[in-house]
């Protein structure tokens, strides 16, 4: 499941990142380190029919599993005349099985992203940071009454749907719950939800932590049904704008 990515569907249909972008590259106006933790477990269902030709009726369950940690850096090079953050991200794990070159990315407050896919494919773990370090992630003006905010995204292959709730505040830092719910057609078509939560802070406009559980189904052949659950936790080690704020 190396660089399997559930929600690349937006970042491919963005393109990769600009020459004029990549320029940008140079030395870092912020720089960002988080610790974290994924799990990954496959479960393939496979049905089966007792004569040829008849209806499934029996299924026999086979689960594979894996799992690692590290650290993902994460750089911010510059703001974009569109609020657009540049920033370069990579990700170094303990196995060494899950290492990632770093690579070039935009990022905005709506959680799109658009990154040098000339790298490769993110890690989900990237992806689940990425999309919430955009300026303006928390935005007043797209909260309701009842402090909830969606994103969602149509194309001729995928639908996308992304809900935000807003929790009470205990000082710079709110809670917030989300759901992702994606569905993709097609041949390599599949469904998938991601239920989540967020300690933000409101001050230094980053999360503290990141904590997300995604379910996917998957057809993988007649009567062959795969279903893989993914978690993972992310935890800011160290940021170079609240060291710089506490000198």
């Amino acid at each position: 499941m190396n660089r399997l990515a559930y929600f690349f569907i937006s970042l491919a249909a963005a393109g990769a990142v600009t020459a004029g972008t990549a320029l940008a590259a140079g030395a870092p106006i912020r720089h960002l380190v988080y610790n974290f933790d994924v799990s990954i477990s496959t479960t393939s269902n496979v049905q089966s029919a007792v004569t040829t030709g008849e209806p499934m009726t029996g299924s026999t369950n086979f689960q594979a599993g894996t799992g690692d940690r590290g650290q993902i850096t994460v750089d911010v090079l510059s703001v974009q005349p569109d609020t657009g953050l540049v920033v370069q991200i990579s990700e170094k794990t303990t196995s060494g099985a899950r290492n990632a070159d770093p690579t070039m990315c935009v990022v905005y407050g709506n959680t799109e992203i658009i990154c040098d896919q000339s790298k490769g494919q993110l890690y989900q773990e990237e992806l689940a940071l990425l999309r919430l370090l955009g300026h303006g992630f928390i935005n007043p003006a797209t909260i309701d009454a009842k402090n909830h905010w969606h994103y969602g995204t149509n194309n001729p292959q995928s639908q996308e749907t992304d809900d935000f709730t807003l929790g009470k505040a205990n000082g710079d830092l709110v809670p917030v719950t989300y759901q992702r719910v994606l569905k993709v057609t097609g041949g390599s078509g599949f469904d998938s939800t991601t239920d989540g939560s967020i300690s933000y802070n409101q001050k230094l406009n980053v999360p503290i932590s990141i904590s997300e559980n995604t379910s996917m189904r998957k057809q993988a052949g007649i009567g062959t049904y795969n279903t893989t659950q993914q978690k993972i936790t992310l935890s800011l080690a160290s940021d170079s704008m609240q060291t710089a704020q506490n000198h």
